[in-house]
């Protein structure tokens, strides 16, 4: 199975050399207050941003992933009904297409607002700083159109199963560490139903102090019940 936040490292490392890029152009080609700083702090917030990002949250994931799919002591390995996998990715893909949406109207919303103060009220550098922030906001907008349905693709040709370990949980091909940095799990409940589930209640940091809970819900195979009614009291829960 692939380990994806190995690729999501590589194309933070990408970024961080395009935000590069911008930089050096506010540095030598637009004047400092023509909008030549404003262009360089951005730019640096960016790259600093994308290698804080690959350091802190996917080089830790990606250590997890190889922990959890080589742990010789798995709680569980499951394999599922294509036609079942298939319905729950079309539905987490309406899902993200909601959520990316609404982010898109915060993110676009102030570079273009930027971009037209740059435009109209700046005079030197201010028409190049403005394009640039325009193609930012129109490449933003473009990933967060695209970015669901390549993420429902790759999950399409990932394998449909669940990892359960003592270290992590990998589900639909993406790894859920049990602690990190900004996500912790705070529970594991079986729910007893025609099929039967496991629920696992994960907490994220979304800002100082501000925790977001969400599920991830693992369906359990027939025949594997048993196994699956053990697994919260070996996590803990």
């Amino acid at each position: 199975m692939e380990n994806i936040d190995k690729r999501r490292i590589i194309h933070c490392l990408i970024f961080a050399g395009f935000s590069l890029v911008l930089f050096l152009i506010g540095l030598t080609m637009i004047e400092g207050f023509g909008g030549g700083f404003a262009l360089m702090f951005i730019s640096f917030f960016l790259f600093i941003s994308s290698l804080t990002i690959a350091g802190i949250i996917f080089y830790p994931r990606a250590k997890v992933f190889n922990a959890v799919v080589t742990d010789s002591k798995l709680l569980a390995h499951w394999t599922y009904d294509p036609a079942l996998y298939s319905r729950i990715i079309e539905r987490e893909y309406e899902e993200h297409k909601n959520r990316n949406t609404a982010l898109l109207i915060i993110t676009d919303g102030m570079l273009i607002f930027l971009a037209l103060f740059f435009i109209i009220f700046i005079q030197d550098g201010g028409f190049e700083t403005g394009l640039t922030l325009l193609g930012i906001a129109i490449l933003l907008f473009f990933v967060a159109k695209l970015a669901p349905g390549f993420i429902r693709d790759r999950k399409e040709k990932m394998p449909p199963e669940a990892w359960i370990s003592t270290k992590g949980l990998v589900y639909e091909g993406t790894v859920y560490p049990y602690s990190g940095f900004l996500l912790g799990i705070t529970g594991v409940s079986y729910l007893e139903r025609t099929e039967p589930v496991l629920i696992f209640s994960f907490h994220q940091l979304t800002g100082a102090k501000i925790y977001e809970t969400f599920k991830i819900t693992i369906p359990v195979p027939k025949g594997e019940e048993e196994k699956a009614k053990k697994i919260p009291s070996q996590l803990g829960f």
